[in-house]
């Protein structure tokens, strides 16, 4: 049973009766329904088997959405445990609980399995746990693998590397062959069949799924071995962009969009180190404080991964696909632009603005602040600049306001506020050469492009970066690292005293 800060513990429901609490997970009796079960996803956030002292906005509703998309999914191919999800849950709960659209959007019903005892995972990359069985011995749970595989290498095929199922402390790793002992070599199959299909999946989306867990159980009555728990959600999988993966250096694998983020943030305080069992250590971790930046980033990227896998933002697939009636939060918008000149070239974006706003979906203001001729007041903008917003900023010629003004919000930590970077056409190709420069070649890459990797352009690509900021979600930027500048240094080195 996980150990909860005070400040996670959720209340149970009233009128259900609790039978279990996961990590992140509670699971609740359903009255006149002895063979399913009511699953609700929290907010809670762990790492390394330990519960943190935070709760990250929306990260059940994610996970519950996820799970709903990926068992559509799957369904034609694999037996799972999800019966109902979204507004079809409203049949299988009490009168006074139905339409609650807050529990609706994190609840789902299962039926009952014997679950397996193990943890089910699938690697079709080198990274994480199995970094260290691999360098000392080049097997990985039984498997023999090639020699000279670093982190982040493609594997030269998927594996099963399941782990115990602890009820407390970690998982440890276990062979492939003493779950086939257990339970035939159908938990593997379909484990590795699965990812697959879902790797085929990803990929067509631009991304990588690295690894994942399954978890399966047993139909009581007929035996058959169903899919069950989380099913590729951030949680419970690795994702990684395929450009970042194709660019990464050597020994290192590429940004997650999942809970490695949170994992990394927990390193630097030895929480992997720590004993989930030892009291004093759990202490330890529950007197932390997770920073408000991490648990906002970490929603910004569980919202991101599902945007891509789904093609939908949170809310519209709620709406649309789970049939829940959910307000969509207002897109509010900051354009930023150079000179008024550049006016003529957003006539058609800001009318497709204009209509969106008209509509009560978005909330839009623009600013004209010359970041050559008026930089403290530009300075003064970004300091001022709400914190959930999306910036467009957009110049002409040698573009650098966009650059500028990103910079000046990492300056002072709102890194997360996106900037998509618009160079207006000026009078000669020179000019849209030098705008375009501008923008795509500041250091580390912190301004937005359009889908093709390139600055917005022009009159259509300010357009389409309105449609953007309408449409699409956005990763967090990670501030650069500083670097120590010299000053005041001596033309002519002093001697080397002797």
């Amino acid at each position: 049973m996980p150990k909860f800060p005070p400040n996670v513990v959720s209340e149970s429901i009233p009128g259900l009766e609790r039978v279990h609490q996961g990590k992140v997970r509670d699971t609740y009796v359903l009255p006149g329904h002895p063979d399913k079960l009511l699953v609700v996803a929290t907010d809670r956030l762990s790492i390394f088997d330990f519960v943190l002292p935070a709760l990250v906005p929306q990260k059940g509703e994610i996970l519950t959405a996820m799970n709903y998309f990926w068992r559509q999914m799957i369904e034609p191919q694999l037996n799972h445990d999800l019966l109902a999800g979204g507004a079809e849950v409203n049949e299988y709960l009490p009168p006074e609980l139905r339409e609650n659209t807050n529990l609706l959007q994190r609840a789902a019903v299962i039926r009952k399995l014997n679950m397996c005892d193990c943890e089910a995972i699938v690697r079709g990359y080198l990274t994480g746990s199995s970094l260290k069985p691999y360098s000392a011995t080049k097997q990985v749970c039984g498997h023999k693998l090639p020699p000279g595989i670093l982190d982040g290498d493609d594997l030269p095929f998927p594996i099963f590397t399941p782990t115990t199922k602890a009820k407390e402390g970690h998982d440890e790793h276990i062979t492939a062959d003493s779950v086939a002992e257990k339970y035939g070599a159908r938990v593997e199959r379909f484990s590795l069949q699965l990812y697959q299909a879902a790797q085929a999946y990803a990929s067509k989306k631009g991304i990588i799924l690295a690894d994942t867990k399954f978890e399966w159980g047993q139909d009581p009555k007929t035996g058959e071995f169903v899919l069950a728990d989380e099913v590729l959600t951030p949680d419970s999988s690795r994702f990684w962009e395929m450009t970042a993966w194709k660019k990464r250096g050597i020994y290192s694998s590429p940004p997650s969009y999942d809970k490695q983020f949170v994992r990394e943030w927990g390193k630097k305080f030895d929480i992997n180190k720590q004993d989930p069992c030892k009291p004093e250590d759990v202490e330890f971790v529950h007197d932390l404080k997770v920073p408000d930046d991490i648990v906002r980033r970490t929603t910004q990227l569980y919202r991101y991964i599902f945007w891509r896998l789904t093609g939908q933002k949170l809310e519209s697939f709620q709406n649309e696909v789970m049939d829940l009636d959910v307000k969509p939060p207002k897109v509010k918008i900051e354009i930023v632009i150079g000179s008024k000149s550049d006016l003529g070239q957003m006539e058609e974006g800001l009318a497709v603005l204009r209509r969106v706003q008209s509509e009560g979906e978005t909330e839009v203001y623009w600013n004209v602040i010359s970041c050559h001729r008026n930089l403290n007041e530009l300075a003064r903008y970004a300091h001022n600049l709400p914190e959930d917003v999306i910036v467009i900023a957009g110049a002409g010629m040698a573009a650098a306001l966009p650059g500028i003004l990103k910079t000046m919000l990492v300056d002072e930590g709102k890194s997360h506020i996106p900037v998509l970077g618009v160079g207006f056409d000026g009078k000669s190709e020179e000019d849209n050469l030098a705008a375009r420069l501008s923008i795509e070649r500041v250091p580390g890459q912190p301004v937005l492009f359009d889908p093709n990797g390139k600055a917005y352009l022009g009159r259509s690509g300010f357009t389409s970066a309105c449609w953007s900021a309408l449409r699409d979600e956005f990763l967090p930027v990670d501030p650069p690292e500083s670097k120590p500048a010299l000053l005041h240094q001596p033309l002519i080195p002093e001697p080397e005293s002797r």
